[in-house]
């Protein structure tokens, strides 16, 4: 997993002359910046991610409480949520044993951008945070850096709050309805208990969808 590094001794005053150049450009300042993400995010789209969701947790923690977020769930996560639900998060001050928590990573190469579910199981000493996958129960290591969002709600598919608030977003049926196709098409291939059950729930969701 990325983690946040220290700058190296000797290239801040590269950083501050790239830094002069984008405020020196002709359009405004957020353009200049903008134009320029949009350019590293050609080849290195999951960098860009990552660090702008974590400048907004880790420098502007004035701001915390504009950073939570919502999304569709896109995938079956055992005993918390299927695909279709509608899922709120939150950004903790810091993790607490038992949070359910949304953890990005990006690939050494840090192109490709990873988010999972674990349960927080335990806070070390030294700050690392002992983690368990809630889709396959693996338990590992992880820091602060790594935590997106503590999971504060979910909303069930098909429920009044549901509809009101994916009417109101952007969302289209379709990309719901893929989202289920693919979910349950990776169950039948699966060995997961009750995985008939969910393969059930969510061909009932496909059918209000289409």
């Amino acid at each position: 997993m990325a983690e946040a590094t220290q700058t190296p001794i000797g290239v801040v005053e590269a950083y501050e002359k790239l830094a002069r150049e984008v405020l020196e450009r002709p359009e405004s300042i957020s353009s200049a910046i903008h134009n320029l993400l949009l350019k590293l995010a050609e080849t290195h789209p999951g960098a860009v991610y990552w660090i702008i969701r974590k400048f907004y947790q880790e420098y502007l923690r004035l701001y915390v409480s504009d950073t939570g977020y919502i999304g569709v769930v896109d995938r079956y996560e055992p005993n918390l949520m299927y695909p279709g639900d509608i899922a709120i998060y939150m950004i903790p001050e810091s993790p607490q044993e038992g949070d359910i928590v949304q953890i990005t990573f990006t690939d050494k190469e840090e192109v490709s951008i990873y988010a999972i579910h674990g349960h927080v199981i335990r806070c070390n000493e030294d700050r690392t945070i002992q983690i368990e996958d809630t889709s396959t129960g693996e338990s590992y290591q992880v820091v602060e850096w790594n935590i997106l969002g503590k999971l504060a709600k979910v909303i069930p598919f098909g429920s009044d709050e549901w509809q009101e608030l994916f009417s109101a977003s952007s969302v289209p049926k379709e990309w719901v309805a893929a989202s289920i196709e693919e979910s349950i098409r990776s169950l039948r291939e699966s060995d997961i208990s009750g995985k008939d059950e969910v393969i059930s729930e969510l061909e009932s969701r496909l059918t209000k969808l289409v």
